[in-house]
């Protein structure tokens, strides 16, 4: 059990599973490769509930739930409701896979305002504005009709607010979505710079 818990907190097994979401979500994957896919994670689901039971002091339900939810939400067989149209968005669910990412950052207690400008929660962050970054991609796809490359490009130019006009959304979940990612980008932008300054400051101080 020791060593499957190594694989399991391994880096190469995170970017494996993160690897595999992303590829499921873009990549065209007839049924049976979709499958496949679930399999690896309902295995993966299986795995980390083993170690959940072996390793954990706090067995309550409560917490099961709390470390596994997203798990068990991207173990949805969603190749079998893509038939219907209003539920091609819940292949969404699978970018769950890529808070397993946070298990590579370092940081073991809540964001707070004092350490809002470490390198760890800088990290953490980093990934959580990954994930968005790559779901808003994902439905900007889903509901335009445009290529990969042209709703990444699309979140990079908005995020950024520099916003050329080229691909504009034209549907009304697109353009809340588009306001969002205009205001998020100047908050992170925000964030950054005070990241620099703190890091720069830091170094004065030693």
């Amino acid at each position: 059990m020791n060593i499957l818990k190594k694989i399991y907190n391994s880096d190469l097994y995170t970017l494996i599973i993160v690897i595999l979401a992303l590829f499921s979500l873009f990549a065209p994957l007839i049924d049976r490769q979709d499958l496949y896919i679930d399999v690896i994670f309902i295995v993966d689901l299986l795995l980390s509930t083993l170690i959940f039971i072996k390793y954990f002091d706090n067995k309550s339900y409560n917490e099961y739930f709390k470390h596994h939810i997203f798990d068990m939400i991207s173990c949805i067989p969603i190749q079998f409701l893509s038939i219907f149209k209003t539920f091609r968005l819940v292949r969404l669910v699978r970018i769950s896979r890529l808070f397993k990412l946070s298990r590579t950052t370092n940081l073991s207690r809540k964001i707070t305002i004092s350490n809002l400008f470490k390198f760890d929660t800088f990290k953490e962050l980093f990934i959580y504005l990954t994930i968005y970054l790559i779901a808003s991609a994902y439905i900007f796809r889903e509901i335009e009709h445009v290529s990969i490359l042209n709703s990444v490009y699309w979140v990079v130019t908005t995020i950024t607010t520099v916003g050329y006009g080229d691909i504009t959304p034209t549907h009304d979940v697109t353009k809340i979505l588009a306001m969002f990612l205009m205001v998020i980008g100047v908050a992170v932008m925000g964030y950054v710079n005070g990241v620099i300054i703190s890091a720069v400051m830091g170094q004065y101080k030693n």
